[in-house]
């Protein structure tokens, strides 16, 4: 058990990549809605620009408007100008003042015929600063740019596909009556696999759809991310990389939270069920979180995930907490019997 929880916690580690959303998106059973609140913008509204609007026939009527985007875009730009200094006169002194020293130098080399000095490497060096202060001098008119470059690119993606998302969210109740459908819905999807095959496909083609909408939106918050931190040169660049902080992927969120904790918690509570150190405790997390998968995916509910495995070692981690275990062939028997000794020696020494 312990060596499954490590292995996951450092693959996850290694991987980099690893994210809840897949998992917490596609919860079934009665706390599907709980888990799916953890995610960030689940139905892809903010970074598809979508937003609702009133009808006169009291249906969810829906338009894309990158407004909002635009605004956290030129929050971003104006920030990252202040943050490096985009068009900084002092900085295009500083490396002017440093050209000229270059160029002393170099003189006073050749005319001592001093070949400690590597004339070549300082004439580098000088047309480094030269073209960086080229740089700086067009930081703001490149920035503007840049920034008018993906606002035309997100806009006419939008146009692009405005229909096909706008259809999208419009229909988005296709599949809800049935949801909704308590009991029936439990008797249609036990009994007539072919209709419950068929919503699992039309749900599954959404959700692809989305996850590809979104990630071609995300790779254009990303450019215009790369593109202006790369403008930053000489002493700019030295200055760690500004994030643009997606609204619909925000940092401090549940979901970001719970992916920088969860491989660490697999890692940790593996080591210690390997080593039989505080192997209870380490038992009862291990039991928690494998509940909380069998919450997301019931295998007893129609359409989940097979989580039959998960069931049986959540059984094994309870006998490892009822059993004690670690106190047997675990650096919690060396815990356990210093304890005992401290206690008998107490009672002795109190029944003296």
């Amino acid at each position: 058990m312990g060596y499954h929880f490590f292995k996951e916690g450092q693959a996850k580690l290694e991987s980099g990549t690893f994210t809840a959303e897949y998992f917490l998106s596609g919860a079934n059973g009665p706390w599907a809605p709980q888990f799916k609140a953890m995610l960030d913008d689940p139905d892809g509204m903010i970074a598809l620009c979508a937003t609702k609007v009133s009808s006169d026939d009291g249906r969810d009527r829906f338009k894309l408007d990158p407004a909002q985007t635009f605004e956290v875009w030129d929050e971003f730009a104006d920030k990252a100008s202040s943050y490096y200094g985009f068009g900084s006169e002092g900085l295009q002194k500083k490396l002017a003042q440093n050209r000229e020293e270059l160029a002393n130098k170099i003189r006073k080399a050749r005319a001592d015929k001093d070949d400690s000095v590597n004339t070549r490497e300082l004439e580098v060096e000088r047309e480094d600063n030269a073209r960086a202060i080229e740089v700086i001098r067009e930081q703001r008119s490149r920035l503007k740019e840049i920034l008018a470059d993906h606002k035309s690119m997100l806009e006419g993606w939008l146009n692009f596909n405005e229909t096909e998302i706008v259809a999208h969210f419009g229909t988005d109740d296709r599949l809800e009556g049935f949801q909704r459908d308590g009991v029936n819905r439990q008797k249609v999807g036990t009994y007539v696999e072919s209709l419950r095959g068929q919503i699992d496909t039309i749900e599954s083609d959404r959700s692809k759809k989305l996850k590809g909408w979104k990630k071609e939106v995300s790779d254009m918050w990303s450019s215009l991310e790369g593109q202006v931190n790369s403008l930053a040169v000489a002493d700019q660049a030295e200055r760690a990389m500004l994030p643009l902080e997606r609204t619909f992927a925000p940092s401090n969120s549940n979901l970001a939270i719970i992916n920088r904790i969860i491989p660490w918690f697999d890692v940790i509570v593996g080591s210690l069920l390997i080593l039989g150190l505080f192997s209870r405790f380490a038992s009862l997390l291990g039991a928690g979180f494998l509940l909380s998968v069998l919450a997301t995916q019931p295998f007893w509910v129609p359409g989940s995930d097979p989580t039959y495995l998960y069931m049986i070692e959540f059984a094994a981690l309870l006998v490892i907490f009822a059993t004690c275990a670690g106190r047997n062939f675990g650096l919690d028997y060396f815990i356990h019997t210093f304890l005992n000794r401290k206690k008998y020696k107490l009672n002795a020494e109190a029944g003296a």
